[in-house]
């Protein structure tokens, strides 16, 4: 069953993580229940699933707002059970993107009004919410016949520095610019992949490398240059980046001859594509780039040298039998790994889809954020444990059943089975987790109502399930 593997990992890595082991048992149970319950994921409506509305619930929110633990350290249990999904050889991918999560109360005090990526390109909204950053692994299932499978690994909020007033002192002024750089994403970034780089060593991955794929809000000076050792970077950039060729040796000059923008780089005929294969979008597609290794950008990476892929733009039918061919943006890549082979380095990139998706079905399919919390230690805490929780949920999976969609899950709806899925998504998760409870019961022991809260007929008694129903 896949509650007995999940519940099993769970222990093993998670228990020392905790003070007490009834402590655990609360936060096991409270997150199990965030995982399975029906309609918003909040901390009372995972409490009803468990059969606890008749109990006191003070203790089940204090194990996240008062339990002397760190959150971070249930990461580290995530990536000792992930490494043994990922090949022996080559350098180890991590996904790293930021996203937001709404919030209407102003009592959190991490909240901050932030710029909505919903918005139209000719206006700009805002909304009140939380800012994280996000790690991800890359899970290579090519030999399966599946595309990469993002795994979290590590989920913080990062709000931004607090602007002072416009009556604050010079003092204060002063001490926000410190705080401001060093509280931006990019410096974030750089110290998860620091963390992520420390974690690999303590795991017994001390000589793989690490290549940090990000986005182009991450691929400027601030990242290339404050890179840990043993740490790379690969990130989409702009097209009309300023390139130089290293000066010849033994003079005092860093930068030579400037180099063409990657846009000239792309349309010069004298420079032909390179061919690869890439597995994208469920199969095997052929990407065609081009290379420039051993450049300077003097703005971004300084002296550090640096390598160039140009990918171009790939064909694909648009909508209708007889769409015509349409072509997707080329992309600009930047690197500081210069020895890898190309083909890895471009599969890389493409994995980075996978966060996105995993943006998804943590915020649209589990309602990461929707927890009605609001001390300064549970807001991180939770949201933290419920993005862990799915990813041990996920490798519970891998582990029970495979990467493929095993006969073991539920069958597709009617209208899905023209074109069947080839792994096993959010919701079969889920639904597979909630079977299992159904089977098994609850992780805790049948509560104890209170005595105030019987009902006063003798003969009026539910079942916990519809109990929950109708609360």
């Amino acid at each position: 069953m896949l509650l007995d593997r999940l519940d099993q990992v769970l222990w093993q890595h998670w228990r020392p993580v905790f003070p007490q082991e009834r402590t655990f048992v609360r936060a096991e149970a409270v997150l199990v229940g965030l995982l399975s319950a029906y309609g918003r994921r909040t901390v009372s409506r995972a409490l009803c699933a468990e059969g606890r509305a008749q109990v006191d619930w003070a203790a089940d929110y204090r194990a996240f707002s008062r339990s002397p633990w760190k959150a971070d350290e249930l990461f580290s249990g995530v990536l000792a059970t992930a490494l043994p999904h990922l090949p022996t050889t080559g350098f180890v991918t991590a996904l790293l993107d930021d996203t937001s999560l709404r919030k209407r109360s102003r009592v959190i005090k991490a909240a901050r009004w932030l710029r909505d990526p919903l918005s139209p390109p000719f206006h700009v909204n805002f909304k009140y919410g939380l800012r994280c950053l996000h790690v991800a692994l890359a899970l290579p299932l090519y030999e399966s016949g599946h595309g990469a499978r993002a795994i979290s690994i590590d989920f913080e909020l990062t709000p931004s520095a607090k602007r002072p007033g416009r009556h604050a002192t010079s003092a204060e002024v002063e001490a926000y610019h410190r705080v401001k750089d060093a509280m931006s994403l990019p410096m974030k970034g750089v110290e998860a992949l620091t963390r992520l780089r420390a974690r690999l060593d303590t795991h017994g991955a001390a000589t793989r490398q690490l290549l940090g794929v990000v986005d182009g809000s991450y691929t400027n000076r601030r990242v290339l240059r404050n890179l840990p050792t043993r740490v790379d970077l690969l990130g989409r950039t702009r097209k009309d980046i300023v390139l130089f060729d290293p000066a010849p040796p033994g003079g005092r000059r860093i930068y030579g001859d400037r180099l063409p923008t990657p846009e000239a780089i792309r349309v010069d005929p004298n420079r032909p594509y390179q061919s690869v294969d890439c597995h994208y979008g469920g199969d095997w597609r052929t990407v065609r780039f081009k290379e420039l290794s051993h450049v300077l950008w003097r703005t971004g990476g300084g002296r550090r040298p640096l390598r160039l892929l140009v990918l171009a733009p790939t064909p694909y039918h648009g909508p209708g039998r007889a769409g015509r061919m349409l072509y997707r943006d080329p992309a600009y890549l930047i690197t500081t790994d210069l020895t890898s082979p190309a083909q890895a380095l471009i599969q890389a990139y493409l994995n980075r889809w996978q966060i996105e998706v995993l943006h998804r079905d943590l915020k649209s399919g589990l309602g990461l954020g929707q927890a009605q919390v609001w001390s300064d230690d549970s807001v991180p805490r939770l949201h933290s444990a419920v993005v862990a929780s799915f990813a041990m949920l996920t490798l519970a999976a891998l582990d029970t059943y495979g990467p493929s969609r095993a006969a073991d899950f539920p069958p597709l709806p009617l209208w899905r089975r023209h074109k069947p899925q080839l792994r096993a998504s959010q919701a079969d998760l889920v639904t597979l987790l909630r079977n299992d409870l159904a089977i098994r019961g609850p992780l805790r022991a049948p509560p104890v109502p209170r005595a105030d809260t019987l009902p006063s007929d003798p003969h009026w008694a539910l079942p916990a399930r519809e109990t929950y129903a109708l609360a």
